[in-house]
């Protein structure tokens, strides 16, 4: 009887010790089920909170596109596409936009009928001869500008299509290496790209009301006086916005060769060479860094092409735009300097926002080109450390590969071969600018002295 009922025993506590073992399991299972369904509805969380993003960047994208198709500064068709559910553009020749920009050059050639009178009828204070002549030099250099750019975008349509095309392959080529590494935030990027458009509005809406303020202007002195410094600062922001998806890009390619390097292993035999500066590289990661390698070549065609293309407009916007804030600074500081009289506080506040508004796409387009020339020598930095702790062949043979087209390929963003468009250039546009305000002040005191004199030598033979 005890041996029946310690078998007994025995037979209970293993039949319970069996049913709290299926019990363990099948938690384990529902918890793993529980954690799936999670993780699937984050996934399509993510994927809807990522498709509404794409349309708002799609609407913004097109809302841009129609602005500077309406101001001349895009000639080509764009189309949307969608291909294997995915929403995208291309771009197309188009005869259209060509036709347009002719007919907006020969309104301005035609605009110089009605402005130059104007300018040489218009009062207002401190005038002199020397005002008078930049101004009019300033209209008609103005106009001149704005059809070269009109026909530079007419006759080298093509290259901006091409441009505009190979960055959307480069995006959808980045978007496919997104599970290497955590991708940059493209919506707060976009963001800041609209946040500096609508400061360049907002300063124009401020320059007209200033405008109205001080000189009672209507659109005639408009046309003359913000028009051509409008179009030529929007050509200088659109210059920054290509720069800056470029750049982003590059970032992006940085940071995929980075994180090439982290080992997610438990190895202790890889953490031990992880720590001696030693990495393992497998096949797939060769063919990942292969990858890498060819969207970082089309990003250097691709920004060789924009240099090029923007390298004779930019020229000669940016020899208006000195023009224009030599002018405006010598407005401001020629009444303090030569006369006694100080200027009004609407003309004064009037002449500062003048300036700002100069000033500003400059500042942001040498900013950015800064910023793009930096991208690029730290991918120089980070193929230059792999190379020195990789381990392998075929790895080493690609990473000297990488590392001799990054030392041949040298980019530069000049205005056609004359000066480069980094922030030295903004630095060297401020000393110019300033030695040419004293040439221009000594010269004005210098004609004032002289009528004083002219003056006493008629009031002395009248007392003759």
């Amino acid at each position: 009887m005890e041996e029946d009922s310690h078998c007994k025993n025995v037979f209970d506590s293993v039949k319970n010790s069996t049913f709290m073992n299926v019990n363990k399991i099948s938690n384990s299972f529902k918890n793993i089920n529980n954690e799936n369904s999670t993780a699937e509805k984050n996934s399509k969380q993510k994927m809807n909170k990522i498709k509404s993003e794409l349309q708002d960047l799609f609407w913004t994208f097109r809302i841009l596109i129609m602005f500077f198709k309406l101001i001349g500064l895009v000639t080509f068709a764009h189309r949307i596409v969608i291909y294997k559910k995915r929403t995208s553009y291309t771009f197309q020749y188009s005869k259209l936009g060509i036709v347009y920009n002719v007919v907006l050059s020969g309104l301005m050639i035609a605009s110089n009928y009605i402005s130059i009178p104007f300018r040489l009828n218009l009062d207002y204070e401190n005038k002199t001869n020397l005002t008078v002549g930049i101004e009019v030099l300033q209209t008609v250099l103005g106009a001149l500008v704005i059809c070269a750019i009109l026909i530079n975008y007419c006759v080298d349509q093509k290259r901006l299509v091409r441009i505009a095309n190979r960055l959307i392959t480069i995006e959808h080529e980045i978007d496919r290496l997104y599970d290497l590494y955590r991708p940059l935030r493209r919506q707060r990027i976009f963001c800041a790209m609209i946040i500096v458009c609508i400061l360049k509005i907002c300063l124009l809406i401020l320059l007209l009301f200033t405008e109205i303020l001080a000189f009672h202007t209507g659109p005639i002195s408009w046309l003359t006086d913000i028009l051509p410094t409008f179009h030529v600062g929007w050509l200088l922001i659109q210059y920054f916005l290509l720069v800056t998806v470029i750049q982003t890009n590059f970032a992006d390619v940085n940071r995929a060769i980075q994180s090439l390097t982290r080992i997610n292993t438990p190895d202790l035999q890889l953490q031990s060479l992880y720590q001696t500066r030693r990495i393992v590289v497998n096949n797939s990661t060769v063919h990942q860094l292969l990858q890498l390698r060819n969207i970082h070549c089309h990003l250097c065609e691709i920004s060789e092409d924009v240099s090029s293309f923007y390298s004779l407009p930019v020229l000669f916007g940016i020899i208006f735009l000195f023009l224009t804030l030599i002018y405006n600074s010598y407005y401001l500081l020629s009444p303090l300097l030569m006369t006694d009289d100080i200027l009004e506080y609407e003309t004064f506040s009037n002449t500062i926002v003048w300036i700002i508004f100069l000033i500003y796409p400059i500042s942001l387009l040498t900013n950015r080109i800064t910023r793009i020339l930096i991208e690029m020598e730290k991918t120089a930095n980070i193929v230059h450390d792999l190379l020195n702790c990789a381990i392998g062949k075929e790895t080493k043979a690609e990473l000297k590969k990488f590392s001799l087209q990054l030392l041949h390929r040298k980019i530069k963003f000049t205005a056609n071969g004359y000066f480069t468009l980094d922030n030295t250039f903004l630095h060297s546009l401020i000393g110019t600018v300033v030695t040419y305000l004293v040439i221009l002040m000594q010269f004005q005191m210098g004609s004032s002295r002289s009528s004083i004199r002219q003056q006493c030598n008629y009031t002395r033979r009248d007392l003759k």
